[in-house]
């Protein structure tokens, strides 16, 4: 019997990605392992969404080159965004990087893997967007985990002026819903009672005739799947069939992520974003009306354009308004191949960093607030594992996406649906007994 290689990822970026990266250990066949010494195969899995990210990256590859001159056959390779943004450059520069590999090129990795070790000196680089089997995907699902993903799409059409999305993943290619249904099926006889669906813009997924809203009927109707989930929502694709399903279906979370990235109307112009600020506010309108509990996040990005006092004193009174439960906020990156790379004008660094430290700490208050205004209630919580504040207690997250640690509790509830009495309300968690 033919021993199966170990293999260590180091993941860096958004839920897309970390799924990008059990695809892969899935399609080497192999072992996963957290120790990088015990490594057959090294792969750093990239996100390029901004500049840090991709230094990080980039940085994280350096960090295995003694490895690698220690044990010549180790295989130190680089996929995700960054390295289908830079591809050959990659190459040139680190000559112990062995392949690189874009997201789209995941189901050839078996095949590069096995070039490397039959050929001398042969270094594989795809970054063809040019993929057939995208979604060449054998199903995967850790044994032990109550939560999982499927992709139901790659790439995206917005192209917003900031956005390397549509660069480092290309064009959008949504799903066929059969594929989507067959996986979910596997991921619950696996153990999963959560699957949340994940896509650039997920709830622009089409397939044939069907629209999204087709597709969580569809999902509600799986025996043992407890509850959905789904993110990165676009707010031009909200729309009234949508939210009624949202509501409807029992099986949906009432919770969504919704990137309004700005509250000033010039800058969404500035970023290509489709829509006006009114728009925003009137689907939220729509969603609280049909849906008064539900929870709402968004992402904010601080110092893009020609942001001015006012632009940001628009958005924080959007913040104000809203009060939305968690706020996703960042400095403006510029990202290379953007139209935001050609924009003559850009909000100083240090401007920048003190309007977002003024957003987050504000954020910071409604988000603390929102967590009070749950105590003495009592919530269901899907009960995922071991709490990460304290070993003995269990953690799990309600219907919003409220993580709840749970105190003396047996873990024979792992995996469960149980009432939980919320006693205590910290910045980040909430704090309960079951009931």
């Amino acid at each position: 019997m033919v021993k199966k290689e170990s293999v260590f990822i180091e993941t860096y970026g958004c839920q897309m990605n970390e799924y990008d990266s059990d695809r892969i250990i899935n399609a080497l066949n192999a072992s996963p392992t957290n120790v990088p010494e015990n490594a057959d195969i090294i792969i750093i899995n990239t996100c390029a969404i901004r500049e840090k990210a991709d230094h990080k990256a980039v940085s994280a590859v350096g960090r295995y080159n003694k490895l690698k001159k220690n044990n010549p056959e180790l295989i130190v390779g680089m996929s995700g965004c960054v390295a289908q943004l830079y591809g050959k450059k990659l190459l040139k520069d680190m000559p112990y990087l062995d392949f690189v590999l874009g997201p789209r090129g995941i189901p050839k990795i078996s095949k590069i893997i096995k070039d490397i070790r039959s050929e001398n000196n042969n270094r594989p680089i795809e970054t063809s967007m040019d993929v057939q089997d995208v979604f060449d995907i054998t199903p995967y699902h850790k044994k032990d985990k109550v939560a999982g993903f499927v992709s139901i799409q790659q790439g995206c059409n917005k192209k917003c002026a900031y956005c390397i999305v549509p660069t480092t993943r290309g064009s959008e290619i949504n799903r066929p819903i059969d594929e989507i249904i067959s996986e979910s099926k596997y991921l619950v006889e696996s153990g999963a009672k959560e699957i949340t669906y994940i896509g650039q813009t997920v709830n622009s997924w089409k397939h044939n005739k069907l629209r999204f809203p087709s597709l969580l009927d569809n999902l509600q109707e799986i025996d043992g799947l407890e509850r959905i989930r789904f993110t990165t929502s676009f707010p031009k694709d909200i729309n009234q069939n949508m939210i009624n399903s949202m509501k409807n279906n029992h099986k949906v979370c009432k919770q969504l992520h919704l990137p309004v990235q700005s509250g000033s109307n010039k800058i969404l112009r500035e970023m290509s974003r489709t829509y006006s600020i009114e728009w925003y506010k009137q689907r939220i309108e729509m969603l609280r009306g049909l849906i008064p509990d539900i929870a709402l996040s968004t992402d904010i990005i601080i110092g893009f354009g020609s942001e001015s006092e006012k632009d940001f004193e628009e958005t924080m009174d959007l913040i104000n308004l809203i009060e939305f439960d968690t706020v996703y906020s960042f400095k403006y990156s510029v990202r290379p191949g953007t139209p935001g790379e050609k924009m003559e004008y850009h909000v100083p660094d240090d401007k920048a960093s003190k309007r977002l430290s003024i957003l987050q700490q504000r954020q910071k208050e409604i988000t603390f607030k929102k967590n009070c205004d749950n105590l003495g209630t009592i919530k269901e919580v899907l009960v995922e594992g071991y709490s990460k504040q304290n070993k003995n207690d269990l953690y799990g997250r309600t219907t919003h996406n409220k993580v709840v640690n749970i105190k003396n509790l047996d873990d024979s509830n792992i995996g469960k649906l149980i009432n939980v009495k919320i006693t205590e309300a910290t910045q980040n968690s909430l704090i309960g007994e079951q009931v």
